[in-house]
């Protein structure tokens, strides 16, 4: 009977986490929408923008590093749980690449509470060295969000996890997201104007996925 009444709460508990991530990313950039810096400023830039407008980055920060980060957490959890119960290594992989995306998260959220706070015009070196780091720290997890997106398709043929249509969006999100991850990893302004197409498709698909989870026994 435990176990029996355990899948079901997993289930609903990621399905939550699922439009959860969607809310807090929304609320994140409207927080903040043109108050924070972007990849290619210079550090006297960055600095500036943050000194500036503390309180709009910080609850960004919170937001999109903070919750979402959690959110993640939870749907890769789901997924080994699912992963477990169905006896699926390519779920195993999911799950594990959905926590280490939001492992890598929280480091960007620990970077920007030291670059933000600190923000000095005067001297604006770290703060931007700091900035660096968490776009680059964002590559790496855009590549961890693609290997979950295409690991978790990889687990759902023969339909045992997502429907082809969920499936046709995660692959195109395992793309669009590694070109983005290039972009950030590399600071290149050429590229990380991907995450304009891929950042709709991970909220709309990690909203999917969490209501997959719960769908399946």
């Amino acid at each position: 009977m435990t176990s029996i009444a355990k899948e079901p709460a997993t289930g609903i508990t990621a399905r939550a986490a699922g439009y959860t991530h969607a809310a807090a990313w929304i609320l994140g950039l409207a927080a903040a929408w043109g108050a924070t810096p972007e990849v290619g400023d210079t550090h006297a830039d960055i600095t500036t923008a943050y000194a500036d407008r503390p309180l709009q980055a910080v609850a960004q920060a919170l937001l999109v590093h903070g919750v979402a980060a959690v959110c993640l957490v939870v749907v890769g959890s789901g997924l080994l749980d699912w992963a477990r119960r169905t006896n699926n290594s390519a779920g195993r992989l999911a799950g594990w690449a959905g926590r280490v995306t939001g492992a890598l998260a929280c480091v960007q959220l620990v970077l920007e509470l030291i670059a933000i706070p600190g923000a000095d015009p005067t001297s604006p070196g770290g703060t931007g060295a700091l900035f660096e780091a968490v776009q680059r720290a964002d590559g790496v997890k855009m590549f961890a969000l693609a290997a979950l997106a295409a690991t978790a398709c990889v687990a759902s043929r023969h339909g045992t996890l997502l429907r082809r249509w969920e499936v046709v969006i995660g692959w195109a999100l395992a793309a669009t997201i590694t070109a983005s991850g290039i972009g950030y990893l590399l600071l290149s302004t050429a590229l990380t104007p991907a995450a304009f197409i891929s950042l709709p498709l991970l909220l709309i698909w990690i909203a999917v996925l969490g209501a997959a989870l719960r769908r399946r026994p």
